[in-house]
């Protein structure tokens, strides 16, 4: 008969019983210290506990299974079924700056057949935020990642590079890899991101890679090769060798051809250019096998010179290589999506303090556009984007306030019906209207069917909750450009 071990209240003497191994057990009256023995297993049993509560944290599916899953996170698993999507050659890839201005563009774009990809660059903290109405310090620009991604992006799936914030000064206070740090709170938001690696990046960083291929492996990674990797004579070997150290296939990765901003001398040398291209797509490793493949170049000048009053433009020479580039299928063993660095490819530097010029940048397929007013210093304030608007709004390529919600708000300052704003809601206007005449464009150039409803909403209600705190003419003066 089993020998019953439980404790009488009305026992006086500890109860020894003999159990099954054939030694004596001890059942301590209430508030008896434990013996040495009980005490070991009680902290062994503590650790256990904390250590597989840290991994329901970062891995939830495991333990629980699918169906015990929060509703965020079960979306989020539900993205298994959808992840091959990267491959289509006829959609569009983004790769923009963890900025308001710009990722709350994501939020009211005009969609078009051609789907969107994004990958976000983090800058160093110490921007001016418009929330929080001053700078972020490190530990709040990661921890704030997670909500703010799913505000403006949803369940998609996002693409994370956080080379600029692979730093002492970034991991101060946190456990965790910053990059680590970033994908797992956007994880616990219900949002799938991605990390984005290169062979420029850190060992650590690196590392912290590899672990998100461990713990998710039904998601993606992006592999960014830069011109500058290309011209390496071990480029091949190298990137064999950082695949095989992440575990990670070619089958699994997003690959981005990342040429960054064009020289101008490209544009006069288009054909030996895109020449050049076909030739490094057809040698490159895996071609075929990269679940994904997409080429990112822009002409935007990433140092524009204007004066007050002036519109300035620019050829746009990174769309029409692209349309070169895949005119010759026969000359290219693998079409890439089109990819850009939205209106920004000035090099990421840290936050500087600056009062900003009131100015609008503006895109079309065959140019891009600067518009420059005054500083918004006193007396001018923020008043100066008025005239700005009636400038752009003056020009033959503006697209009129029907063609996006970013037109619509140009339009409306310049017919002072719109709020000033601020220097991130002007950034949201001209890349609202950018991806959705890249996306148009896009898909037109492979034939897509047109969306046709157009959509022109006065206030849009995910942009106006973005936007909606007033920044005070004192802390406007800490803004950053």
């Amino acid at each position: 008969m089993k020998s019953d071990t439980r404790v009488s209240p009305r026992v006086s003497e500890p109860n020894n019983k003999v159990g099954r191994s054939g030694r004596t057990r001890t059942c301590n009256l209430p508030g008896q210290p434990p013996t040495d023995r009980e005490s070991k297993k009680a902290v062994v049993t503590g650790c256990s506990l904390l250590l597989s509560y840290t991994a329901f944290l970062l891995a939830p599916s495991v333990f629980l299974g699918d169906a015990f899953l929060p509703p965020r996170l079960q979306l989020l698993d539900e993205r298994r079924q959808v992840v091959g999507d990267v491959s289509r050659h006829s959609d569009l890839f983004v790769i923009m700056r963890w900025k308001q201005g710009e990722r709350a563009a994501l939020a009211t774009y005009r969609r078009s057949p051609s789907r969107l990809h994004v990958l976000f660059e983090m800058p160093p903290a110490g921007d001016f935020d418009h929330e929080k109405q001053r700078p972020l310090t490190p530990t709040e620009h990661i921890k704030l990642f997670g909500r703010r991604l799913r505000e403006v992006w949803g369940d998609q799936i996002a693409f994370v590079d956080a080379g600029h914030i692979d730093d002492e000064l970034h991991k101060e206070g946190l456990t965790r890899h910053p990059l680590t740090e970033l994908l797992e709170r956007a994880r616990l938001a219900g949002v799938a991101a991605c990390p984005a690696i290169s062979l420029s990046h850190s060992v650590t960083y690196r590392k912290a890679c590899r672990r998100f291929v461990e713990w998710h492996p039904e998601f993606p990674i992006c592999v960014r090769v830069e011109a500058t990797h290309l011209d390496s004579p071990t480029f091949q070997s190298d990137l064999r060798a950082m695949l095989d150290d992440l575990g990670c296939g070619a089958s699994r990765s997003l690959l981005v051809l990342d040429f960054k901003t064009l020289e101008t001398s490209v544009g006069e040398m288009q054909d030996e250019f895109v020449e050049l291209i076909a030739d490094q797509i057809a040698d490159f490793p895996f071609l075929h096998h990269w679940k994904g493949f997409a080429i990112a170049l822009s002409s935007f000048p990433a140092a524009a010179k204007l004066h007050s009053g002036q519109v300035k433009e620019y050829p746009r020479t990174d769309l029409s290589l692209y349309e070169k580039l895949i005119s010759n299928p026969k000359g290219l063993l693998r079409t890439p999506m089109y990819g850009d660095y939205a209106l920004d490819t000035s090099p990421i530097q840290k936050p500087q303090r600056r009062t900003p010029s009131a100015h609008l940048r503006y895109s079309t397929p065959r140019m891009y556009a600067i518009a420059k007013g005054t500083s918004v210093k006193k007396p001018h304030g923020y008043e100066a984007i008025f005239p700005v608007a009636d400038l752009l709004t003056s020009q033959a390529f503006y697209a009129g306030p029907a063609y996006s919600q970013g037109d619509s708000y140009i339009d409306g300052l310049h017919r002072r019906t719109a709020s000033t704003g601020n220097a991130a809601k002007w950034r949201w206007a001209s890349t609202d209207h950018h991806l959705t005449s890249n996306g148009e464009r896009i898909a037109e150039i492979y034939g897509l069917s047109r969306v046709l409803e157009l959509q022109h909403v006065s206030a849009p209600p995910t942009q106006g909750d973005l936007f909606a705190i007033e920044v005070s003419s004192s802390a406007r003066k800490s803004e950053t450009r």
